[in-house]
């Protein structure tokens, strides 16, 4: 049983490190799109690809659309507030971590 224990940390300290390699697979690529999206397309002709990419550059300027995309972005916004802020109840001492966050987010947009 100790042996068992013991391969089983084992190989846990072995898949461990590549963690990050599963999850950056969902990271937007060079066009921008989320590779989730692109699995999604993947199923179509190129013809529908773009009757999708015609019909999406359509839809973006319509009013209804846009005041959804800003709430969208503003229930986002009180979210990552609200969380913040739980986890600073949760464990004060990640202060200091949490204020690292948007200064590399504005080194990264800028």
């Amino acid at each position: 049983m100790k042996t068992l224990s013991f391969l089983c940390i084992i190989a846990l300290c072995l898949v461990a490190p590549t963690a990050p390699l599963a999850l950056a697979q969902n990271q937007p690529n060079a066009d921008g799109r989320g590779a989730r999206w692109q699995q999604k397309l993947a199923g179509l002709s190129a013809a529908e690809r773009e009757q999708l990419r015609t019909a999406h550059c359509k839809a973006v300027p319509d009013p209804a659309v846009r005041a959804a995309q800003i709430k969208m972005r503003q229930a986002h916004r009180d979210f990552r507030e609200a969380m913040r802020s739980s986890m600073l109840k949760a464990d004060p001492t990640i202060q200091p971590i949490l204020n690292k966050i948007p200064e590399a987010r504005a080194r990264r947009d800028s």
